[in-house]
């Protein structure tokens, strides 16, 4: 019974805590390849790619402690999908859409909310209440055919993204950047 009890307490940790953050002063961008990940290095404010063996975790950020150094270190969620292709980019206040067919980015003023509850969810809405969203994160570790893939990028990407924008509803995957 102390063993269930244990485990139990160990995912639920896991859940609530879902962004690694390594000890050279690293933070995980939910973006991998075959043998590095994509990291963010405190030190240098810098963005680069990482041999994974070489990292080594220290603790790990929830999701709202995790919005906040994204907002401080000025980096976006940035989502992208195909049928029709369109990108996003969000940050604690801000979307910015485009689809391709389109040269117009649509800024969109809205509101995140958090699922500490079952993972790395970020939910958002639009103040007009019009486009609705949420990035999930994938634990790809767990399940490594889950990792969110496409034609985009030749990477792995954690996030899975979902938006929908006057009823019409765009999915793809999401990684964090400076763009």
């Amino acid at each position: 019974m102390k063993y269930k009890i244990s485990i139990l307490l160990l995912l639920t940790i896991n859940l609530i805590s879902c962004q690694e953050r390594y000890k050279n002063e690293s933070i995980f961008l939910g973006e991998y390849n075959e043998n590095e990940a994509k990291i963010f290095k405190i030190d240098t404010d810098s963005i680069v790619f990482l041999d994974k063996q070489s990292l080594t975790q220290e603790n790990q950020l929830n999701p709202v402690d995790f919005f906040k150094f994204l907002t401080d270190k000025n980096l976006y969620f940035i989502a992208e999908g195909d049928e029709p292709f369109w990108k996003f980019k969000l940050n604690s206040s801000n979307l910015y859409f485009v689809k391709f067919d389109s040269i117009k980015e649509e800024h969109i003023s809205c509101e995140i909310y958090y699922d500490n509850q079952s993972g790395f969810n970020i939910m958002f809405k639009s103040i007009d209440n019009r486009v609705f969203g949420l990035i999930r994160r994938v634990d790809s570790r767990l399940e490594p055919n889950r990792a969110c893939s496409i034609a985009v990028t030749e990477n792995y990407l954690v996030y899975e993204a979902f938006i929908t924008i006057e009823n019409v509803l765009y999915k793809g995957c999401a990684t964090i950047d400076k763009e």
